[in-house]
């Protein structure tokens, strides 16, 4: 009898991590702190297998899409295990954006359910896209004891942060999904992490949930987003030893009381979502050395290079390519570039995954590619990864990317308004944050000729204005008023020349040099 090949997939997700759990004994060991509680692996795998039978309940299907619009939280955690374990797809979706970006999100994601939390997005009950139910009724039901197939199923869809537009669906499936390796990382069960990364991100999830199922260590869940000061009181309390944030969260940790001590404790930080500026190494290199960790990586394909700042020179340096990862950095024609020379990253991946307009189109998964990462880098003599930011004009606020014309045109819709710009600013305690740039109109009834100058109480309303309407990291934070915006000869806006304005903490890397400047 001929005896057939059988291809080793990884099972369902949630199985796996569950009998690993069973297999090493942890059971009833901590693995998350929520809500002023410590929660076991085995109420984690018990809350998802209830989770499971409440989504069959309401008649969802294998491949079926679940919209989680829950906080971080140990219910966003039985909610991504229950989908899982039922086969359906998990899309976690940020609760703390506007009503407009959080409708088309769901819009988007096409779900055939939407699991809300009444304290911050339980309104979406109320706006039709698709039928909703809070997490009580769910762990509700009686455990299920099967699990659908894993392995090539779809899992999870992320959203992208609007990179190249609208933002996108990343559809991975089972057997994409685990906790980053990587040499010399610390991880285990005598690790207590805490992410200021949400779980809508992948870098977030693996920080919180993939990394404390497959190593053991303790998770800190934060339901609100963490200040510095809440992440200062949750660190001393849960004494945290791994902590995952952007760059410009942990300059504004710098400014807490108590940083010292918690900080002392970290036996592992890392930064990512940002560009690692001079002014953040000045401050953290001395106080975390070789314990701080600089990542870098992209939704689509993943972790790309993870080093620490202490060892280099300049603050582009994120360091070597992951093992098994190649990368080169090409023009805009796509030839490749010598070393040292800066152009858009490529990194050869396994899979990558190309966000789709529409969740019904997913997944879009590619195999053994090149994949263009839209970043500008370098890669130096001894081979490492030099990130010098994106090569068009979105803008990174506290690790979101944001697309300067959305907010721009809603503040040229105030009739004191004639043009607007908006560009991110280093501000002095070494984040950033959004300013307007603003040519200013006459008051109606005015006799005013020429130029016109704005005033407090405009720049107030401005500021106002964007607030009630947009998401919070869309909101600038102060206005400057210009006679005109710089424009080049085609009139199209110089924002570079906006980013310099008022800036010492400028970033150059904002556009391409002269000698590799990309053909319009």
């Amino acid at each position: 009898m001929r005896q057939e090949h059988r291809v080793d997939i990884p099972e369902n997700l949630t199985r796996r991590w569950a009998e690993h759990a069973r297999e090493k004994g942890w059971s009833e060991r901590t693995a998350f702190h929520a809500d002023g509680r410590a929660w076991t692996f085995a109420e984690v795998f018990d809350g998802a297998a209830r989770v499971a039978a409440g989504y069959r309940s309401h008649g969802l299907r294998t491949g079926d899409r679940v919209l989680l619009a829950l906080p971080d939280s140990v219910e966003m955690v039985w909610c991504l295990l229950g989908a899982w374990q039922a086969g359906l797809v998990a899309v976690p979706v940020n609760v703390q954006m506007s009503r407009m970006d959080l409708t088309r999100d769901v819009v988007t994601a096409e779900p055939a359910l939407v699991v809300v939390d009444p304290e911050t997005a339980g309104w979406l009950g109320d706006s039709g896209p698709a039928p909703t139910t809070e997490v009580v009724p769910l762990v509700a039901a009686e455990p299920e004891e099967a699990f659908a197939t894993g392995g090539n199923a779809a899992a999870l869809a992320v959203f992208t942060s609007g990179t190249t537009g609208a933002p996108k669906l990343c559809f991975f499936r089972h057997r994409d999904l685990g906790a980053p390796r990587a040499p010399g990382l610390v991880s285990g069960p005598d690790t207590v992490g805490l992410s200021v990364s949400r779980m809508y991100f992948v870098g977030g999830l693996s920080a919180s949930v993939f990394t404390t199922l497959e190593t053991g260590q303790v998770a800190v869940l934060s339901r609100p987003r963490a200040t510095p000061a809440a992440a200062v009181e949750l660190m001393r309390r849960h004494n945290v030893t791994v902590l995952f944030a952007q760059p410009s969260f942990l300059a504004r940790l710098l400014l807490e009381p108590g940083h010292a001590e918690v900080l002392g404790n970290v036996r592992q930080a890392f930064c990512a979502g940002e560009v690692f500026t001079a002014r953040l190494r000045e401050q953290l290199v001395p106080i975390m050395g070789p314990r701080l960790l600089n990542t870098y990586g992209t939704t689509e394909a993943g972790a790309v290079a993870v080093g620490p700042p202490a060892v280099y020179d300049v603050p582009s340096a994120v360091g070597p390519p992951l093992p098994g990862r190649p990368v080169r950095v090409v023009d805009a024609d796509g030839h490749e570039l010598p070393t040292g020379s800066m152009g858009e990253l490529h990194i050869r991946v396994p899979i990558a995954t190309r966000g789709v307009a529409h969740g019904s189109l997913g997944p879009d998964i590619l195999t053994d590619v090149w994949w263009p990462t839209g970043d500008l880098a370098s890669i130096d003599e001894n081979g490492v990864v030099h990130a010098h930011g994106r090569l068009d004009d979105i803008e990174v606020i506290g690790g979101q990317n944001l697309v300067p014309s959305e907010v721009e045109r809603l503040l040229e819709s105030h009739p004191r308004v004639l043009e607007a710009a908006v560009s991110s600013v280093w501000r002095p305690a070494g984040d950033t944050s959004l300013r307007a740039y603003v040519v200013a109109a006459a008051a109606p009834g005015s006799s005013d000729e020429g130029p016109v100058r704005g005033d407090d109480a405009l720049a107030a309303e401005l500021v106002e204005l964007a607030r009630s309407t947009l998401s919070w990291y869309k909101v600038p934070q102060d206005v400057v008023w210009l006679d005109t915006l710089p424009r080049n000869g085609n009139g199209k806006l110089l924002r570079r020349v906006l980013r310099a304005q008022g800036d010492e903490f400028i970033q150059p890397h904002r556009h391409y040099p002269a000698s590799n400047a990309p053909r319009t």
